[in-house]
């Protein structure tokens, strides 16, 4: 039944279809009304030539001349009528379509009267068969209607003649053949038409699907990043508009992932969809995108974004949630028309983040502190490479003691940029950046190598060589594989594996332990001293204690910072973590040591190891050696006899 109605088009056609069709026969009535109008001018000429043969009789030039004005006249509306119809780029208006009906009409009554006056003077009826032909052929019907016109306007012929003659049954067969192929043909004319409008539909529909998802977040259903370059870059070029005027903000939502924790993923989609229209609402007037995760960007006009983001906290204050959820927000002010908006965007997100840690502030302007800080983070992250290939990044020594006599037992690697345009540059100006790019593996590799080939290099010179400490970070273990870097390492250079220790920081073990624990376990299990680094900076000294087996105990710096202001409670900390350490089988060393005094209290309470600057800065190879021949830097005995012995 269903394909019946579809044959028959009784089925329901989408809006798509429908106006395809309706366009459709607006063009082709173009063509249908030119022809007409070409053929009703050449009859009347015709018709007036005729009249001095006296071809015609007076009342039937009269007639056939009335017929042919109607049918020009007619036809002459319907192509004004799809002129409008294209040049207003509007629908067809239902007088259009009632217009189009007369004409379809005017035309079947033409080729009536036509057909049956050629008969009357024993000639053909293909005038009929013609005018039927464009009729419901050359516009395109619903089968049903184009039947039904078939049948109507046939069936008046047909007994028009029939009437007052008499006729064949060839005829009749020749009538009904006729009157057949014309259906068959209007038939197929509207199938293929049908399936060209469908399979124009689901093109456009594809397209518009993908030009949504170029344009249009998934999630909150405002515009994507795509879109918002894109019109922003419009906007400045837009000679009209001083960039002055303008500003880009990049908007941070405070404690999002708490809530997301909290209240599931759904319920955080929900959120950011809402705030979303909520952003989109106060800022009706300007450009608003969402970045990604919970971040969104907004170029608007720098008089009145405050107050606008005055309303935004204020709405999201009376959120009623447990989690507390505020915006943090950097702005940007484009420089000129030519500003890059990717750099623009950038830069207001480096605002944004440049006071994340700041309770108290929740706006920051790019600015000339933050374009020095910015523009020499871009310069580490892009000359990294270049400077690992230059061998610009050094490795420097800072000498490990032991506290019973203060005598060298080892070193901990570090590294220092000698940059050609920023100077000596010291590992936390740049270190943090590389972690962030997740690059920071790359100096790490770099510094297992160079440490390696130094202890060898002392070895081979029957000098005292003593371990060295290397710091993994947990990206380090993410994406290399740790252990089997140091075994290339220590196997190219013939080092001791006992005499490189592994540091790891206690924010690295967080999350995903099991595979860490493994990969540290094995580690240890072929010989590699395993160093808990920066105790006591985190809040999950415990839980790793508990849960990981280290050899020594690497106290934070920051247990010292206090040591002279607040020496009672400092030292009984002190105190217990060493006995803590002790009681756990590991061995302690504490950094930070500045004076005297503290190493002597260190060495009482049973820290085996001292670091700090009491003790010596980091150093170059060379220069500790300097040190060491000249006494002021004495090497534990143990490693002076494995010098001499040339092991």
């Amino acid at each position: 039944m269903d394909r019946l109605k579809r044959w028959l088009g009784l089925d329901k056609a989408t809006p798509y279809v429908k106006h395809y069709f309706e366009t459709s026969n607006v063009k082709a009535s173009i063509y249908m009304a030119v022809i007409i109008i070409a053929l009703e001018v050449w009859m009347i000429i015709n018709l007036f030539l005729g009249l001095s043969s006296s071809e015609y009789l007076p009342k039937n030039f009269i007639a056939n001349l009335i017929v042919y004005i109607v049918v020009f006249v007619v036809a002459g509306a319907v192509l004004l009528a799809a002129d409008r119809y294209f040049h207003n780029e509007q629908k067809h208006s239902r007088k259009g379509q009632l217009l189009l009906w007369l004409f379809v009409i005017a035309c079947s009554f033409f080729g009536i009267y036509c057909s049956f006056g050629n008969f009357v003077h024993q000639e053909q009826i293909l005038t009929f068969f013609t005018i039927e032909l464009l009729v419901v052929c050359l516009l395109a019907w619903k089968p049903i209607i184009s039947f039904t016109i078939i049948f109507i306007s046939s069936a008046i012929l047909f007994f028009s003649i029939t009437a007052q003659y008499s006729t064949t049954a060839t005829m009749k067969v020749n009538f009904i053949l006729m009157a057949t192929s014309i259906l068959v043909t209007s038939v197929n004319t509207y199938t293929q038409k049908r399936i060209e409008a469908e399979k124009d539909e689901r093109l456009e529909s594809a397209y518009n699907q993908l030009n949504s998802a170029a344009t249009v977040d998934d999630l909150t259903g405002i515009p994507n990043m795509n879109y918002f370059r894109n019109t922003v870059r419009a906007i400045l070029d837009n000679d009209k508009i001083n960039p002055k005027k303008k500003i880009i903000l990049f908007l941070d939502v405070e404690n999002f992932k708490a809530l997301n924790e909290k209240y599931g993923f759904e319920s955080g989609n929900a959120f950011l969809a809402k705030f979303a229209g909520q952003i989109t609402e106060i800022f009706n007037d300007s450009v608003v995108a969402r970045q990604g995760d919970d971040h969104f960007v907004i170029f608007t006009d720098r008089d009145t974004f405050k107050d606008r983001l005055n309303t935004l906290r204020s709405i999201l204050y009376d959120y009623h949630t447990e989690t507390l959820i505020g915006i943090k927000v950097g702005g940007y002010v484009p420089e000129d028309k030519t500003a890059n908006v990717n750099v623009a965007i950038d830069r207001a997100r480096y605002a944004c983040s440049s006071i994340k840690k700041h309770y108290d502030q929740d706006y920051r302007e790019y600015d000339k502190h933050l374009n020095d800080e910015f523009e020499m983070r871009q310069y580490i992250v892009n000359n990294i490479d270049t400077a690992l290939d230059k061998g610009e990044i050094k490795v420097y020594y800072q000498p490990v003691v032991w506290s019973k006599n203060f005598k060298l037992c080892g070193y901990e690697a570090l590294t220092k940029w000698e940059d050609p345009k920023y100077g000596l540059l010291q590992p936390g100006s740049y270190i943090p950046i590389l972690e962030e790019y997740r690059q920071v593996h790359k100096i790490d590799m770099i510094v297992c190598e160079t440490v390696c080939r130094d202890i060898r290099a002392q070895m081979d010179k029957h000098k005292p060589a003593v371990p060295v400490s290397l710091n993994f970070s947990r990206l380090d273990f993410e994406l290399t594989d740790v252990t089997e870097i140091l075994e290339t390492f220590t196997q190219k250079y013939n080092v001791p594996r006992d005499y490189l220790h592994v540091e790891v920081t206690e924010s690295a073990l967080s999350g995903h332990l099991s595979e860490l624990k493994r990969e540290l376990d094995r580690m240890q299990m072929l010989g590699y001293p395993l160093w808990l680094d920066d105790f006591g900076s985190g809040y999950s000294s415990l839980n790793v204690l508990k849960d990981f087996n280290f050899d020594v105990m690497k106290i934070d710096m920051k247990f010292l910072s206090t040591f002279e202001e607040n020496p009672e409670k400092t030292k009984l900390v002190l105190r217990n973590v060493c006995n803590l350490a002790r009681d756990l089988g590991m061995k302690s060393l504490c950094e930070g040591v500045e004076t005297r005094e503290q190493a002597e209290y260190l060495k009482s309470i049973g820290c085996e190891r001292l670091q700090g600057y009491h003790f010596g800065k980091a150093m170059t190879m060379e220069d500790a050696a300097v040190k060491i021949k000249a006494g002021t830097l004495p090497v534990s005995e143990e490693f002076i006899v494995k010098a001499f012995s040339g092991t």
